[in-house]
């Protein structure tokens, strides 16, 4: 072969501030060492039928809380941004609550999101993600579109089929869900204009938000200077009261140390096949077993920190459920565990995106608590444990590769070996090596092996080994579609209950 194509270069796209369609960057920075600078996807691709869109929903969506704690199976996820946050895709929030303890959004007017287009580029507190989904475009009514994370803003944005853009706004609730409104641009009714707008559109964003969102040690301020939380029906207070003293929590000490019993409190929830006994309240059932999964624990905490006077808010998608409280400076995202299982299909398909990697956790867990990122690794480890390799086998590779404050299993050691001193694109590469953990072997873990850019940081999935009793592991794996160059050749884990994930 004496000419080629040159493989598309985010780095140089960066470098270069090249604009794409929307005048959308074509390639963003992250502070992450495995995602690096992100290249745009294509804002003129045509929407396939297999892509799942999001289409007309109800602005006033309510949240029933439930007694069945058995462990979830989640059917199904779809994740639109990069880098990849799964599964923390921000779908619906919800606020307050009422005298029946149904979860609903407070104030349900919806405002236009500031700096729609032209927003100011990601701040140095800020990172930046793209965001790409497809949009049921309805005559009539508004789309419930997945946002980052609390307190998100949108820098750049586009909607269209190919070349025809579709104009647009996007709305917020007092909970911050997003709604995407299409328009006119005269202003006319959109029935009227039904047969030239698309069904089916594109939606590519630009988004930023402070990192702090995702987790870190909330703010040490006092009780007076947190927002207001509205008072709770009487009901619903008389038995925060009840387990409130339960926890042994009170405003009597400052809301951190507040926050941090009522985090330890219910990640110790377990899930449970039967139901919590009846105390003829669905909020007394749940809080004082401490039974339930991750929906459970995020609707008793809100509850309980509400009638404390910390601004809490429930959100969910359809693989998950956590909390956000407001520490009196920004929202701020708070895992509380209790993930379901995954199938490994979904499971293998996440793993192939590059993963955020969040600030680190503030607070402790529990042994026998399954935090939300460990959905993703724990089903993609699975799917990788049988397998011999292979290009397409990326399980376990997308979830974040550090091990969370808190978790006290030992940290694994991996060593590799690559057997073959060349490699060619199609053919198998030999690897071989080890993974241990305080000098014991880590059997039946997976190892992901990557190809790595010495001079970007870029990482390139190569496939997944799996170790034998002895913490071995060997087998050939397949490199495709990168360009020729230099790389190194790198290997991790995500371990399992004994052996922690590796250094990245």
């Amino acid at each position: 072969m004496l000419h080629e194509p040159i493989a598309p270069n985010p780095a140089e796209d960066l470098a270069l501030r090249v604009a794409l369609e929307g005048d959308l960057p074509a390639a963003i920075q992250t502070p992450h060492a495995r995602a690096g600078v992100v290249g745009a996807p294509d804002p003129t691709r045509a929407p396939t039928p297999s892509e799942p869109g999001y289409g007309a929903a109800s602005a006033h969506d309510e949240f029933a809380p439930d007694t069945d704690t058995r462990l979830p199976t989640v059917s199904d996820y779809d994740d639109p941004f990069t880098p990849s946050t799964a599964p923390f895709k921000r779908l619906e929030a919800f606020d307050a609550v009422r005298g029946d303890y149904r979860l609903e959004v407070r104030d349900g007017r919806l405002v236009p999101l500031a700096a729609i287009q032209g927003g100011a580029a990601p701040r140095s507190e800020e990172d930046a993600f793209y965001a790409d989904l497809v949009v049921e475009v309805p005559p009539d009514g508004n789309v419930r579109l997945p946002s980052v994370g609390p307190g998100a803003r949108v820098v750049r944005s586009r909607l269209g089929v190919g070349d025809q853009e579709v104009p647009f706004r996007i709305l917020r609730d007092g909970a911050d869900n997003w709604f995407l409104q299409p328009t006119t641009p005269s202003g006319a009714p959109r029935r009227a204009l039904a047969g030239t707008m698309p069904e089916r559109a594109r939606l590519v964003m630009e988004l930023a938000l402070p990192r702090a969102a995702f987790g870190g040690t909330p703010g040490d301020v006092g009780w007076s200077e947190l927002p207001l939380v509205a008072p709770l029906p009487d009901n619903v207070a008389r038995d925060a009261v009840i387990v409130r003293d339960a926890i042994g929590v009170s405003r009597a000490m400052r809301p951190r140390v507040a926050i941090a019993k009522l985090v330890d409190y219910f990640r110790g929830f377990s899930d449970s096949a039967v139901s919590p006994p009846s105390r003829g309240s669905v909020y007394l059932d749940l809080a004082l077993s401490k039974k339930g999964v991750c929906r459970h624990r995020a609707f008793a905490f809100l509850v309980t920190a509400q009638s404390l006077g910390i601004p809490t808010r429930l959100v969910e998608n359809e693989a998950h459920a956590w909390v956000e409280i407001d520490d009196g400076t920004l929202w701020r995202r708070i895992d509380l565990g209790g993930a379901g299982s995954m199938p490994q299909s979904t499971a293998e398909r996440l793993a192939r995106r590059e993963p955020y990697e969040a600030p680190p956790d503030a607070f402790p867990w529990p042994r026998a608590t399954t935090r939300g990122d460990e959905m993703i690794a724990r089903a993609g480890a699975n799917a990788g444990a049988g397998s011999n390799a292979g290009a397409g086998s990326n399980a376990g590779a997308g979830a974040n590769a550090g091990t969370g404050a808190g978790d006290t299993r030992a940290r694994s050691t991996v060593t590799l070996a690559v057997i073959d001193s060349l490699a060619h694109r199609g053919a198998p590469l030999h690897v071989r090596g080890e993974v241990r953990a305080d000098d014991e072997p880590c059997a039946h873990v997976a190892v992901d092996l990557w190809l790595r850019d010495p001079a970007s940081a870029k990482k390139t999935p190569l496939g997944t080994l799996a170790t034998d009793d002895d913490g071995a592991f060997e087998g050939t794996v397949v490199p495709s579609g990168v360009a020729l160059g230099d790389y190194d050749v790198t290997a991790e884990t995500r371990g399992d209950s004994r052996c922690g994930a590796s250094t990245p």
